[in-house]
């Protein structure tokens, strides 16, 4: 017999790189991105209740309306289900708001799985993911999680199952980038395809010279150039230790790759110092985890 209580964690993610492709005519882009799943995670809880779907969440900087993504993926997958009953969602925030981490696509997919599993849908991950599209551009990519090659505007995914155990230092300044803004002001005239990555080799390791022929965002030179606060983290994040450094996302979080978890904790100890959010992560291979059914 089906529970009533669920409890999930969603991972946050970084990308490995971003390549902006071209502008598609329905309004978004084209890209290719090595994303993977950090440690960084949001926990949700789902709970049935008779028809409403309703969402409590402890940061005021998520929105609790029509726009939060959460209750968006719910309303998606109720109706493609036909499903009658509701559900009363709680967001607990740990992953920065806004930050080029994928917090708020990670929590819609992890509705997507949640509400699937509490109302007995047995909806496989392939019709999860399409459900995604419709939310997101990432959100095909939490639903599948790990280590992806993710083309097209974020459907097609390629799992990158070589890709080795990392550590990262996330640094986050204390303001808040849409995705929207960020991809306007990309200069995709100066973008190439067939970036070449060796991480994504079976047995290629993760030494500086591969992560720094690895690591490149093209929408890091645009938000650069109105946050500058951005490539001075990444310099910091260097002299503090780290073997590379790049934006994740459309920013405005800086990670460093560090050599190993000791490296990664005097890394975040230095960068402290400035006083901004900063977290040691390693990767994950899934976008999500359940932690209680009852």
């Amino acid at each position: 017999m089906s529970g009533s209580f669920l409890r999930f964690r969603a991972f946050a993610k970084t990308n490995l790189f971003l390549e902006i492709l071209g502008k598609r005519e329905d309004g978004y882009h084209d890209i290719r991105s090595l994303m993977v799943n950090v440690d960084l995670a949001d926990t949700l809880e789902f709970r049935r209740i008779r028809t409403d779907l309703t969402l409590k969440c402890d940061s005021g900087d998520v929105p609790s309306g029509p726009g939060n993504l959460c209750l968006k993926a719910a309303r998606v997958l109720k109706e493609y289900a036909n499903h009658r009953g509701g559900a009363e969602i709680t967001l607990e925030k740990s992953i920065p708001v806004a930050a080029g981490l994928g917090g708020g696509s990670s929590d819609a997919a992890c509705t997507l799985v949640g509400l699937s599993k509490l109302w007995g849908l047995s909806l496989t991950e392939q019709k999860l993911q399409a459900l995604g599209e419709k939310i997101g551009s990432d959100v095909p990519f939490f639903i599948r999680g790990g280590a992806q090659l993710v083309e097209g505007r974020g459907e097609r995914l390629t799992p990158v199952e070589s890709f080795p155990e990392a550590w990262f230092v996330l640094v986050t300044p204390s303001l808040r980038i849409s995705s929207g803004w960020a991809y306007s002001v990309v200069k995709i005239g100066l973008t190439k395809a067939g970036h070449k990555s060796k991480i994504m080799i079976p047995g290629a390791g993760l030494d500086e010279a591969n992560v720094r022929k690895t690591l490149r965002n093209d929408l890091e030179s645009g938000v650069i150039e109105t946050y500058p606060v951005v490539h001075e983290l990444k310099d910091a994040l260097i002299s503090s230790g780290a073997i590379g450094s790049l934006m994740s996302g459309s920013g405005p979080t800086v990670f460093g790759v560090a050599r190993g978890r000791t490296s990664a904790t005097a890394i975040a100890t230095r960068m402290s110092r400035l006083g901004l959010f900063v977290s040691v992560v390693r990767t994950v291979r899934t976008g999500w985890v359940e932690l209680s059914w009852n």
